[in-house]
């Protein structure tokens, strides 16, 4: 039990306590969803005929190539993102330099609320119900890494 540091302060991060659960235990977690979400639009990128699923339900069988390249991108920016928390955090040996820490976090918050925005407000209810919940806790847990 006890304090533990969400970032790890020899990679220029700040202590921060929390009795929940630790920096990485929290990484971990966000970086699993987060790899779900991506799974879910790798395999639509894919072809997997459920289109109602992701952009707003706008195909609900095969998605259109457009939309294929879509969540191809977006899977993998997405499954990035959690890599990036994994390395921030230190669970993942990060081949980056630590003085990038702060501004790869930064990107992953801001990809994330983006992505955050559009299923809130142009989401189909799948994406509201299930995605940003996901895209809303490691957009938080980045920020925090940024800003905290």
């Amino acid at each position: 039990g006890g304090c533990f540091s969400l970032a790890e302060p020899e990679r220029g991060g700040f202590g921060v306590s929390c009795p929940l659960m630790t920096g990485r235990e929290a990484a971990l977690i966000a970086s699993l969803l987060l790899g779900w979400v991506a799974l879910v639009h790798l395999l639509m990128a894919s072809g997997l005929r459920r289109g109602e699923l992701v952009w707003s339900g706008q195909q609900p069988r095969l998605l259109e190539p457009g939309l294929r390249v879509r969540s191809l991108l977006f899977g993998i920016g997405v499954a990035s993102s959690g890599v990036v928390l994994l390395f921030s955090t230190g669970v993942l040996e990060s081949p980056i330099p630590a003085r990038w820490d702060r501004s790869a976090t930064f990107a992953v918050t801001a990809f994330l609320g983006v992505g955050l925005l559009y299923c809130f407000f142009a989401g189909s209810r799948w994406e509201r119900m299930l995605f940003a919940p996901v895209l809303f806790l490691g957009a938080l847990l980045a920020g925090w890494l940024t800003f905290a």
